[in-house]
């Protein structure tokens, strides 16, 4: 007695369908390919990255190395009209808030990290859910 066998139109869906389902799987995976202040970090500006950029603030080198950074990471509601944005530390010392990036100019910076909301509780406790923006000078280091 034979057995019957599956239509070969049916396999051929069913391995589609899983080639597809295999490839969104794939697709849903984490996109660092390297840990926070790895080379092609987006957490972190080094001082080769710094160097390419013509001197100015550190508000003007963030605006074109990395200008997500300075975006609000919580918006404005109307129950809350002010929106939340990253804060900066100075050397690990609390320096002020965005605007205050104007004030450091570029070759005087080693490093720059940000940090997201959770990473900055975690190190600085709360009160920073936009997160940090810390700056370590040549001379701080």
């Amino acid at each position: 007695m034979r057995r019957p066998t599956a239509p070969t139109v049916g396999r051929f869906i069913l391995r589609f369908l899983l080639v597809w389902l295999f490839i969104g799987i794939a697709a849903c995976g984490s996109s660092r390919g390297f840990p926070p202040g790895g080379p092609s970090s987006s957490r972190t500006i080094n001082r080769a990255q710094i160097r390419s950029v013509p001197e100015r603030s550190a508000y003007d080198l963030i605006l074109f190395l990395r200008p997500r950074w300075l975006d609000a990471r919580i918006m404005a509601t109307p129950r809350d009209p002010n929106p939340i944005y990253a804060h900066v530390y100075l050397d690990d010392f609390t320096w002020g808030p965005l605007e205050s990036l104007n004030d450091i100019p570029s070759q005087a910076i080693e490093q720059i990290d940000f940090l997201s909301a959770l990473d900055a509780t975690t190190r600085y406790g709360g009160g920073y859910m936009g997160g940090i923006i810390r700056i370590y000078t040549r001379i701080g280091r």
